[in-house]
């Protein structure tokens, strides 16, 4: 069964595909976004509308990717005990064999990953775009900052990011849309730490608006943004760029329609889409077509497609389709203090330290890293989460858990791994639920990811003691512990189509009418800034791009 055609298919409505989608709607063109998931609604789909609400599951349920297999990773060094996830503070007695299994965590809904995310909206800095010449680390991006600037600001319009100018390791800039977001007390308490140690904690950037945007309220600081905003204040892809797509009138949403293969012409460009809807198959045609799946995805559904005229995937004669695959390198210290903090209020992540973030060649962290502080991702959030982790039974138990209510924090590092070609996305000949091959991810550290995390580690426990921390509860660590939300690199931009998969519009190598507009474009990863932004930025100047072709 056939869909009418469209000026352009979009596939996969988070942070890539839902501002695509409304580049091109916005432009005049009539877009088919495609959704594998299902459509949330924020007061009645998200368990913080419940008194008991951590008690009640989440509807969306970030969870592993049912369609990647699971295997064993990489052998780990046995000396390096130092750097092994743990519950408490000592090392565990003996090391882990390996790492552990890979699990490529999303959310599959309208909104994609940003239903979850706890909104950073970072730049990534002038340097970070040019690493390999200027650096020695990585690869250099086909575009730099300033090619990039105008979209980050009108994607910045969009969210009603709040933050504060000024930042000395960012370029300079204007004012935000709307202002900071004030600090909560265990950054402040962690900030004075950061100063004892000659180092600066700042206001993060945040698509957490702290003024009404677009009729929504602002942040209400309730510290439920990984379970699904219930005020519509974050600024979730669901909640700004595809609401205004549909106001254009010019936006098809299919929700539940999971996309399973590129049909092509003669001259290899795509003719369809053949997706899965209601128990049954349909294809969709368009002029244009744009892949927004994400860095797993998006490489398979390439790898799959149409074995007659791309015999080794869509995109991939230079065989770097599902290569240099980059996840999280990062370092997650809980720690609890005496005082309570009121750690369950504010924004999950409302403060960084970027004074580690410029690449340094003879430094222990060669491609740069951010330190930060968070009140609600360390697992504990809500009176639930503290009883159960508090020993005791009766008045005894009820006085330790109120005295320890709001006192634990997370204190994290997070650097970007380097890009390597042996790190990649494969098929299997294992197949899923829906009969589709499933796909195996190889992922494990180089010695400058290793000497990264070592070093976050170090200068983490220095910040939690300095700081007065009581108690180190666990420490979890990327070398033994795999739980990839950043995953990205795996159809990386560039200009010489033998050494990258897209060009410098996000143009697929070799498919004059097939776009990528997600993570699996990114270069690098930005020094440890989270990329959501740059990938909207990035999806925004494709679809200019797209737009000026499809008029001329």
């Amino acid at each position: 069964m056939g869909d009418a055609a469209y000026d352009a298919v979009v596939i996969g409505s988070g942070a890539g595909g839902g501002f695509a989608a409304l580049g091109l709607t916005e432009a005049g063109f009539k877009v088919l976004l495609l959704e594998r998931g299902p459509r949330f609604d924020p007061a009645t789909d998200y368990p913080m509308v419940h008194e008991d609400w951590e008690r009640h599951p989440n509807s969306f349920r970030i969870a592993p990717d049912p369609t990647v297999e699971p295997h064993i990773g990489p052998p780990l060094d046995p000396a390096r005990i130092d750097l092994l996830s743990r519950n408490g503070p000592a090392p565990p007695s003996r090391a882990r064999e390996n790492r552990g299994l890979f699990y490529y965590r999303r959310v599959l809904g309208v909104g994609g990953t940003t239903l979850h995310y706890q909104g950073e909206a970072h730049r990534f800095a002038d340097y970070a775009f040019r690493a390999a010449s200027a650096y020695g680390h990585g690869v250099d991006w086909p575009i730099g900052y300033r090619e990039l600037e105008p979209y980050y600001e009108r994607a910045e319009r969009i969210l009603g990011v709040a933050g504060e100018p000024g930042n000395p390791h960012k370029p300079p800039r204007g004012s935000f849309p709307t202002p900071a977001q004030s600090l909560s007390r265990a950054s402040r308490l962690i900030g004075a730490a950061a100063r004892k140690l000659g180092w600066t904690l700042r206001t993060n950037t945040l698509a957490l608006p702290s003024l009404s945007v677009d009729g929504r309220p602002p942040c209400q600081h309730s510290g439920g943004c990984t379970t699904g905003c219930i005020f519509n204040a974050k600024s979730s892809v669901d909640q700004t760029a595809i609401r205004l797509a549909e106001r254009t009138g010019r936006l098809t949403l299919r929700t539940r329609a999971r996309a399973v293969a590129l049909e092509t012409d003669a001259r290899g460009s795509v003719s369809g889409v053949v997706y899965l809807h209601g128990g049954a198959r349909r294809l969709a045609r368009a002029r244009v077509y744009v892949l927004a799946l994400g860095a797993i995805e998006t490489p398979r559904l390439l790898l799959l497609s149409d074995a007659n005229r791309h015999p080794q995937g869509i995109g991939n004669h230079s065989g770097q389709l599902g290569r240099n695959l980059m996840e999280n390198v990062s370092v997650n210290l809980v720690v609890r203090f005496a005082q309570p903090l009121q750690a369950y209020k504010g924004p999950p992540i409302d403060a960084r330290i970027w004074d580690f973030a410029h690449p340094d060649p003879q430094g222990s962290v060669q491609s740069g890293c951010v330190l930060g502080v968070s009140g609600t991702s360390s697992g504990f959030h809500g009176p639930v989460s503290y009883a159960l982790a508090t020993t005791g039974f009766g008045l005894a138990h009820k006085r330790a858990v109120r005295n320890r209510f709001g006192s634990v924090v997370s204190i994290f590092g997070v650097a970007e791994q380097e890009p390597r070609a042996e790190n990649r996305v494969a098929l299997t000949e294992r197949l899923d639920a829906d009969g589709i091959p499933m796909v195996r991810v190889h992922s494990g550290h180089s010695a400058k990811d290793v000497a990264a995390l070592s070093a976050m580690i170090a200068r983490c426990t220095r910040l939690a003691k300095t700081a007065g921390a009581e108690q180190t509860i666990a420490m979890r660590s990327s070398y033994d512990r795999v739980s990839a939300t950043h995953v990205a690199g795996t159809c990386r931009m560039g200009r010489d189509p033998d050494m990258s998969v897209v060009g410098p519009h996000g143009q697929v190598h070799g498919a004059d009418n097939l776009y990528i507009a997600d993570a699996s474009v990114l270069v690098t990863q930005g020094a440890g800034d989270s990329p959501s932004l740059t990938i909207q930025a990035l999806a925004l100047r494709t679809a200019a791009f797209i737009a000026q072709r499809l008029r001329t």
